[in-house]
């Protein structure tokens, strides 16, 4: 059997290239394999959502957090890996910034997850008002 079930990181990143290759590629007759490895990286994408914490519960912010730990990235690092402001990065994991549609797919690239783990409704604090907004992205 050519694909398994995805037990570990390295075999997530090896499927995720695949994945991207065969996309890349663009061939119709790799459409069955693409349709496999999507269903293999969202399985392991819920499984792990699940080890960090309920995702119901979870806000975007949050998740950031865990993972930025997990990868031993500080705010500037991350910053620089997505090629962003640091500021930005930090006024988000401040909760005082929206994420925007266009971060989202750079942290769900990024983290190799779906971008759905970073579009959750969650609150924002508001410096001027003190006052918190919610934010749909």
């Amino acid at each position: 059997m050519k694909y398994k079930k995805i037990k570990n990181l390295d075999q997530y990143t090896k499927y995720c290239n695949e994945i991207e290759r065969l996309i890349l590629k663009g061939s119709k007759k790799d459409k069955d394999e693409i349709e496999l490895l999507e269903l293999l990286i969202e399985d392991y994408d819920n499984r792990t959502i699940e080890l960090i914490g309920n995702t119901e519960e979870l806000d975007p912010v949050e998740l950031l957090h865990i993972l930025m730990e997990e990868n031993g990235l500080n705010k500037a690092e991350l910053a620089r890996e997505l090629n962003v402001s640091r500021q930005l990065i930090t006024e988000i994991v401040n909760y005082k910034r929206n994420i925007s549609k266009k971060m989202v797919m750079k942290l769900a690239e990024r983290f190799k997850m779906m971008p759905i783990a970073f579009s959750r409704a969650y609150e924002i604090k508001n410096n001027k008002r003190n006052t918190a907004s919610i934010s749909k992205y």
